[in-house]
């Protein structure tokens, strides 16, 4: 049986076509949504319930797929460890949270992109990010400069992510004008389980400046 399913692009197949598809997956380790608009909160809570295994999820431009599906994977999916939702508009703030903060995960890869959420996901993931190695944030209209203030994505807090997610080994920075080269250098200093860090449109960045701090942290980046 296999252990990994994605479906991409699938417009005809709604509820009952992929429930026959994962019905009999109990091993399950991935699954993986991209454009599937005719599969909804129901349907997901259904597959995951046969999925015990599951340990990445991924669901991209699901339009019917909101909080209330997301809430179903704490009691459901108990060993997840991986989670992207990219472009999905009913799910927000309620449902990120919740997922998040359940003490029946630690999470390693967080990946929020194009979604509803606002600030107070973002102060989720920094008290509860302990174990994040793979954090990625983009497209978030409704953050404003105080969520990112809280997560520490502004020169004056990006300590904070420092001080928090002590095993982040990969962070990726996209349109983020609230950051300089000062609190990138500073935070590329003591992020010492740092290995990648990938920045786009981040406006105020000084690009040689991190790059010379972390080839001289690592004799071995070019």
């Amino acid at each position: 049986r296999g252990k990994v399913l994605s479906l991409w692009n699938v417009l005809r197949v709604g509820d009952k076509g992929l429930c026959e598809i994962a019905e009999e997956r109990h091993l399950l380790e991935k699954l993986d949504l991209c454009q599937c608009p005719h599969v909804s909160n129901n349907r997901l809570i259904a597959i995951i319930a046969n999925c015990r295994n599951l340990t990445v999820l991924s669901i991209e431009s699901c339009p019917k797929i909101g909080n209330e599906g997301l809430q179903a994977i704490e009691k459901l999916c108990p060993k997840l460890q991986s989670i992207s939702i990219n472009d999905c508009p009913l799910i927000g703030d309620h449902g990120v949270s919740r997922l998040l903060s359940s003490a029946s995960f630690v999470f390693s890869k967080v990946k929020l992109h194009g979604s509803s959420i606002a600030n107070f996901s973002l102060a989720v993931i920094r008290h509860y990010g302990k174990f994040v190695t793979n954090l990625m944030l983009s497209g978030l209209q409704n953050v404003s400069k105080n969520g990112f203030w809280v997560i520490g994505v502004t020169d004056v807090s990006l300590e904070a992510i420092e001080k928090e997610c002590v095993n982040l080994k990969q962070m990726c920075l996209r349109k983020c004008c609230f950051v300089s080269g000062d609190g990138l250098v500073a935070f590329a200093k003591f992020v010492s389980s740092l290995e990648c860090l990938q920045l786009e449109e981040c406006n105020r960045d000084t690009q040689s400046r991190v790059i010379n701090v972390l080839s001289n942290q690592n004799p071995c980046c070019p």
